[in-house]
């Protein structure tokens, strides 16, 4: 059932992070950064807290930098339903034992630690600024707690995986285990520069257009050119035997009769990630099973898209995004103007903002005429939108993929190489 309200509200309530963490997106942004006012978030909470399920308060910052947080908690609880969950994700440099104490006696539900490998230097280096050993210090207190409190709860782990990480998992995951976690969530990294896509573990590929084409790698990129050739040759009377072509256009005809598209350049730009995936699965499977032996709960993203199988989680779960300066936005991606490195090209993501709490409601907001389509075509996304990942126009710059302004089906805005819609990212909403 559709509602006329949104399930969950997940409100920034600062921009600003004691971390530099290597692949975040503030290292790519220039926006001004501040913390959500008092004032904002208490008419914020007297107007659009009373039909919300959860409350998720953390984006792009660290929510314990706030010097008004606990103050904003308390302030929750007196303007949420009863029943309703308050999500707090944090880096854990700041969650010292008197401040636990002081957040689970407000009434705090969820508690999820940024936690990438349990590998002390690895980690000092991915969350650059950290002390790992405060961190862990931090989250073995609060673990403490919940055995304690009989899991009055629920702790957990996000972890985001690359290249240099990911085999950790197995590990990560046992010594979560051993602290009483309830999940852990694993996430591929989002690419805001070419560089981590470089670190990147995964390919933008639909799972079964790659299947169909993998057998052109023996060939090398020279299948393009080759095909290229023939192609021009025939337009211009050259004799030119169509070997190459010929078996482009075959996999071409057997990926359309499923539905997909094939992109050959963006599978030769993959090459050094593809034997990279089956180390990755491997990681995964053995995840699985300590995970199961454990009973935690783990959510792991997907080793490939499907363009037939998307979903968009902010519209799924019925959540919308509050900028620190009380701005909604869909998701915290459309927040903020920043870069993004995905399909082997630069991407411009512009903001995209339905409506400012400073002056509306949430309700009115989200019912207003540009938020209820923007929703209406994402819960028919594999059918609407594009998925510029099988397209080889993508990574050869085809114009719709300089920005989310538009994409080629004429959705404004795009969300077309959207890694959160296939699951290869996630987060803890």
């Amino acid at each position: 059932m559709i509602s006329d309200y949104p399930r969950a509200l997940q409100i920034e309530v600062t921009n600003r992070c004691n971390f530099n963490c290597q692949m975040c997106i503030r290292r790519v942004w220039d926006s001004k950064q501040f913390d959500l006012n008092l004032g904002l978030y208490r008419r914020i909470a007297k107007v659009s807290f009373q039909n919300l399920e959860r409350l998720i308060l953390y984006g792009f910052g660290e929510p314990f930098i706030n010097q008004n947080f606990i103050e904003m908690l308390r302030i929750a609880r007196e303007n949420l339903p009863k029943d309703s969950e308050i999500i707090v994700s944090t880096n854990g440099s700041m969650l010292s034992p008197n401040l636990s104490e002081k957040i689970l006696k407000i009434g705090v539900d969820n508690i999820s630690f940024s936690i990438d490998t349990a590998d002390i230097m690895k980690l000092k280096y991915i969350r650059e600024g950290s002390e790992p050993a405060t961190i862990l210090r931090n989250f073995r207190y609060l673990s403490r707690i919940k055995k304690r409190s009989g899991g009055s709860f629920k702790l957990g782990v996000e972890a985001v995986i690359m290249k240099y990480n990911f085999m950790d998992l197995p590990n990560l995951i046992e010594k979560a285990a051993e602290e009483d976690v309830n999940y852990i969530i694993v996430s591929h990294v989002v690419p805001y520069t070419e560089e981590i896509f470089r670190d990147s573990a995964y390919i933008t590929l639909s799972k079964r257009s790659f299947e169909i084409i993998k057998s052109t790698l023996s060939y090398g990129r020279r299948i393009i050119l080759e095909s290229v050739y023939e192609i021009f040759g025939s337009i211009y009377g050259i004799n030119i035997e169509p070997k190459a072509s010929k078996i482009v256009r075959e996999l071409w005809e057997r990926a359309e009769e499923d539905g997909y598209w094939i992109n050959l350049p963006l599978l030769f730009e993959s090459i050094d990630k593809i034997d990279i995936i089956k180390d990755v699965e491997e990681a995964f499977n053995l995840s699985r099973k300590i995970a199961y032996e454990s009973k935690v709960d783990l959510m792991l993203p997907n080793l490939y898209p499907d363009a037939k199988n998307r979903r968009c989680p902010y519209v799924d779960k019925e959540t919308a995004f509050v900028r620190a300066d009380g701005m909604v936005a869909p998701c915290p991606e459309f927040a903020y103007k920043h870069s993004v490195y995905v399909n082997a090209h630069t991407k411009i993501v512009n903001p995209v903002i339905f409506g400012d709490l400073k002056s509306e409601s949430i309700d009115d907001i989200w019912n207003g005429e540009k938020y209820v389509a923007f929703r209406e075509v994402r819960r028919r996304m594999s059918s609407s939108i594009p998925w510029c990942g099988d397209c080889p126009y993508s990574t050869s710059g085809c114009f719709f993929t300089k920005s989310n302004i538009m994409d080629c089906y004429t959705n404004e805005p795009g969300c077309s190489e959207c890694l959160y819609s296939v699951n290869l990212a996630q987060c803890n909403i």
